[in-house]
């Protein structure tokens, strides 16, 4: 028997235009567009409709943001000597 999270009443809610949280997800698809294309960062950014959602979306990103920011950083140290 496995045990879920218990869920977030709040992720029903539905993820409102001008927010913070709207906000920072415009900047994760920016990031994931420079990843995936922006074809498919928008495909993937349209199936948000509420903070259940978004909270998958950015579950579902950031670990690969961060790999890909610290490949970034690794290069840029290797390229400056540091």
């Amino acid at each position: 028997m496995t045990q879920t999270a218990p869920t977030d009443p709040r992720d029903a809610e539905p993820v409102l235009d001008g927010t913070s949280l709207m906000a920072y997800l415009h900047v994760l698809k920016k990031a994931h567009g420079a990843l995936v294309g922006h074809v498919n960062a928008q495909q993937r950014f349209r199936q948000i409709v509420t903070r259940g959602h978004a909270k998958q979306y950015i579950e579902e990103l950031m670990p690969q943001l961060l790999r890909e920011r610290e490949k970034h950083r690794q290069h840029r140290r290797r390229a400056t000597g540091r």
